[in-house]
């Protein structure tokens, strides 16, 4: 029996659960409200001419989209541009930073109905799906309507892998809809074939993020940072980024270092920041106390003592420009890691748990060239946040390491631009 048939007939049973469902969300969070008629494929935009359909399911596939939507407007200007995302987040964020050269909109359920209406209106010349959104309805009408299908920035993570491949009957015919698969290392493009790619259109591209990545902050901007968060010049700063509840071994490992290191600070950017408690209690008789930077004012004055929680949104690649060393969340739990390459992009040295499997190539690739190191213990973190505080040299040529990882993986979106407008004509 056809797989996609199986899949539709398995949505229609499901529809009176998912619909009712996602309309109660709606009403409970009006921030759902906005995109339900969309992605039931209703109040869409009246079809206009082809275009270049890119989807970025949340902030983070925005984010890492975002130097590949402007590669392709750079490279045909006169073609138009549609991102289309999942989440209220991920609107926010693409509306603020496409606005000017796409038009934005939530991306529709996988219904074969829905999927056919959003893709007649959308009329892309062009789909492409940023990391790994396999949607077999969606992929499947733009291929009846004549669309190229891309995978963009295609990764499958260790934890996803198993799920994929128990999938296999549905994901194998979904893939065979895909010209082009652009994965980011060997290891993706093994396993996206296993799942059914065809291994001639599958190949390895890089990755979009190291291209999105900030430069680093000029000393002045440095300063300026630090200043704001009653930081002085000469501190040494230890940022813990993304961290979650769980890893209080990385703020232990902080009050142990600032023991031997008396100029040392601390700033923390929880992954989560609606609750702070938990930062609040490991803090606890250590002389240190927590304080929301919107809590802190315009101007606060220079105090040892205070931990400033970085509770404003899109600030954490920035704050990692003031650190000397950065310690990457997600990794002391079993979450797979946080983002290794915004630190390096700074020049900061990085350290982070043992898992690092959402970063498998980046985390392997900054520490075989000496810019990061991996850590199983709190006193291992504090070992290095002490070693890195105390040792400019080995501070420098860390971030050096970084940096020139960054700079020698950069250019992605431009060769996958090219590859993408390729198959247009």
């Amino acid at each position: 029996m056809n797989s996609l048939f199986i899949y539709n007939a398995a949505l229609t049973l499901a529809a009176p659960v998912i619909i009712p469902y996602m309309a109660a969300r709606s009403l409970a969070k009006p921030a759902y409200r906005a995109g339900l008629s969309q992605k039931l494929g209703f109040k869409l935009p009246e079809r206009g001419a082809p275009c270049v359909w890119i989807h970025a399911v949340s902030v983070g596939e925005v984010m890492a989209a975002e130097p590949l939507v402007r590669a392709i407007h750079a490279k045909a200007p006169t073609l138009p541009i549609t991102v289309t995302v999942t989440t209220p987040t991920g609107m926010d964020v693409a509306v603020k930073r496409f606005s000017e050269v796409a038009r934005v909109l939530y991306f529709p359920l996988d219904f074969s109905w829905s999927a056919r209406r959003a893709v007649f209106a959308i009329n892309p010349a062009i789909y492409v799906t940023i990391d790994t959104e396999i949607w077999p309805n969606v992929m499947n009408v733009c291929s009846q309507a004549g669309a190229r299908v891309v995978l963009a920035n295609g990764r499958i993570s260790d934890r996803s892998y198993p799920r994929y491949r128990k999938m296999k009957w549905l994901f194998g015919p979904a893939l065979k809809n895909a010209n082009l698969l652009l994965m980011q290392d060997d290891e993706d493009v093994r396993r996206i074939t296993n799942l059914g790619a065809d291994p001639s259109r599958s190949i390895v591209a890089g990755n979009l993020k190291f291209d999105g990545l900030p430069n680093p902050l000029t000393p002045e901007d440095r300063a300026a940072t630090r200043a704001s968060l009653g930081i002085g010049v000469n501190d040494g700063v230890v940022v813990l980024g993304s961290l979650h509840d769980g890893e209080e071994e990385a703020i232990q490992a902080f009050i142990t270092a600032r023991k031997r290191i008396s100029n040392a600070r601390l700033v923390i950017a929880p992954r989560r920041v609606d609750n702070i408690e938990w930062i609040e209690m490991a803090l606890k008789n250590s002389g240190l106390t927590a304080v929301r930077k919107t809590a802190m004012g315009a101007n606060p004055p220079i105090n040892g003592s205070v931990v400033p929680v970085i509770d404003t949104f899109g600030e954490l690649s920035r704050i990692y420009g003031i650190a000397d060393v950065a310690f990457v969340g997600g990794s002391l739990i079993a979450h797979g890691g946080q983002n290794p390459l915004e630190p390096a992009a700074h020049g900061t040295p990085v350290v982070f748990g043992p898992d690092m499997r959402n970063f498998r190539d980046a985390s392997k690739a900054l520490m075989k060239a000496g810019a990061a190191v991996i850590v199983g213990s709190e006193r291992e973190i504090a070992d290095n946040f002490v070693s890195f505080l105390s040792d400019e040299a080995r501070r420098k040529k860390a971030g050096a390491a970084g940096l020139d990882v960054i700079n020698r993986n950069r250019g992605v979106a431009d060769r996958m631009a090219d590859r993408i407008l390729g198959l247009v004509g």
